[in-house]
């Protein structure tokens, strides 16, 4: 009986709180590797659905799918998988190529597998649907169909935008797309745990910019994480 196959990945820069932390990006590049050099190696498609005839379609390779491949082929699929439903999204996924490994994706993505909650937010939650993973065979399976929408490039009306940063909050106004005020007070929102501090500072800003504008139309910000 042959061994399991282990991907093996020696990082230049091992991080100090966790020596044996593997970035994602160095072992999928080894994992392809393994799969360029080995015979037999399988294609295989993720297809993500999202309603109204919308797919997107990811191509790749995996290693044959043998009791010593088991392991490193879940790993690379389901991560895959979780990367793809949290970029493009979908209540419905077909892994077209491998029809045992989508049976365990299948698995681990059901409401009792480790992944219960993007099961539930990507079925009931965001599409109002039930979330399945099916299986097809590679020349079987659906193509892609994107579309294309385009968002904002509307500046009419009388509009305040704020961004709160680490150590300073800026507010904006504009009208029909022309700034008629814009500020930058210093804060220190990571210091300071009493909510009424944040609350008072978004509020004094905000109220400042609508102070310059004749109504309030809509109101867009981002904050630092």
């Amino acid at each position: 009986m042959k061994a399991a196959t282990e991907i093996k990945v020696n990082a230049a820069v091992k991080p100090g709180l966790d020596p044996e932390f593997i970035p994602a990006v160095l072992w999928n590049k080894a994992y392809r590797e393994a799969v360029s050099a080995t015979p037999g190696s399988l294609k295989l498609a993720i297809i993500l659905e999202r309603g109204d005839g919308i797919r997107s379609r990811y191509n790749t390779e995996i290693l044959p799918h043998t009791a010593e491949n088991a392991t490193v082929n879940f790993k690379y699929v389901e991560r895959l998988v979780k990367f793809l439903l949290w970029m493009k999204g979908g209540h419905q996924v077909i892994i077209a190529g491998c029809d045992t490994l989508a049976q365990e994706i299948s698995a681990e993505y059901s409401a009792t597998g480790k992944r219960a909650f993007d099961f539930k937010i990507m079925g009931d939650k965001i599409y109002g649907k039930p979330f399945t993973i099916k299986s097809c065979s590679y020349a079987d399976a659906p193509e892609a169909h994107e579309t294309q929408i385009k968002m904002g490039g509307n500046f009419n009306g009388c509009r305040i935008g704020f961004d709160l940063g680490g150590s300073d909050r800026k507010c904006a106004a504009v009208i029909d797309g022309k700034t008629v005020f814009s500020e930058e007070i210093p804060w220190s929102p990571y210091f300071e745990t009493n909510p009424e501090y944040h609350l008072d500072g978004i509020r004094d800003s905000l109220q400042r910019a609508a102070a310059k504008l004749p109504r309030l139309d809509a109101i867009g910000g981002s904050a630092a994480g």
